[in-house]
């Protein structure tokens, strides 16, 4: 299951499932080096690896839909 990075919290990391909303509260020490807010993260072997692809995949979209509000005609 992909979790998306949402935010920092002093010495945790709050992650969200972005299908179901569910959230994740763990420790930043668990967090792959280099994680960053709205990063996507995948659990494998035990441990959060960060998957860039889907990040990028996932920015692209987010960056289309926002232009697409931006550019609206009223």
């Amino acid at each position: 299951m992909p979790w998306i990075l949402d935010r920092y919290e002093e010495d945790f990391a709050i992650l969200e499932d972005n299908k179901t909303r569910e959230i994740l509260e763990i420790s930043r020490k668990e967090m792959p080096k280099g994680a960053r807010e709205g990063h996507v993260l995948r659990i494998e072997n035990g441990q959060y690896c960060l998957d860039l692809e889907e990040t990028a995949k996932r920015k692209q979209m987010i960056q289309e839909k926002f232009s697409k509000l931006k550019f609206k005609k009223k």
